[in-house]
């Protein structure tokens, strides 16, 4: 399942990069998702130390680019997921669907990735607060749905990518 869970974050890697790389969509709202990520994994993993140390590096990050005016360069979504995932990957300690739940703490991120495919949409206005709900959302599924229940199952995990994948599909009927 760390093989899977690996998966998951480059493809949330791809997934902000892609955001980051869209000029309608604020850097802003992708650190929001960063953050609530990093929230997540605190809440769905059993060891939070990797997390807390993750989670202070990005609203340091964050802040220090809203404070300078500066934005977020698409490279730095890769930089983002590999965080969080290593925070995801490291505190589940050993348990399997710890670490499948923590790395789809990355809510939205590795389904606009698969969403990439096709072609970029034309987003007509700001989609981030929807997409922020969303991903909120589905870090809150993965986080105590899956990463807390040792038992969750494939199930569960199925119902959570299908959830992303219809995301990334409305993502493309918004554009």
């Amino acid at each position: 399942m760390a093989a899977g869970a690996a998966f998951v974050v480059v493809l949330a890697g791809v997934g902000a990069a892609r955001l980051l790389g869209d000029s309608t969509v604020g850097w802003a709202w992708v650190a929001a998702g960063a953050l609530v990520s990093a929230a997540g994994v605190w809440a769905g993993v059993p060891e939070t130390g990797p997390v807390l140390l993750a989670g202070g590096a990005l609203t340091g990050l964050a802040a220090t680019a809203a404070l300078t005016r500066s934005r977020w360069a698409p490279t730095a979504g890769a930089g983002v997921a590999a965080v969080v995932g290593w925070a995801a990957l490291s505190g589940a300690a050993g348990r399997p669907w710890a670490a499948l739940g923590g790395a789809l703490c990355s809510g939205v991120g590795p389904w606009l990735a698969l969403a990439s495919l096709l072609p970029p949409p034309a987003w007509r206005r700001n989609p981030g607060p929807w997409l922020l709900g969303v991903h909120t959302v589905l870090v809150i599924l993965a986080a105590r749905w899956i990463g807390v229940n040792p038992h969750a199952g494939w199930g569960r995990v199925a119902v959570v990518a299908a959830a992303g994948l219809a995301v990334a599909a409305a993502a493309r009927w918004r554009a």
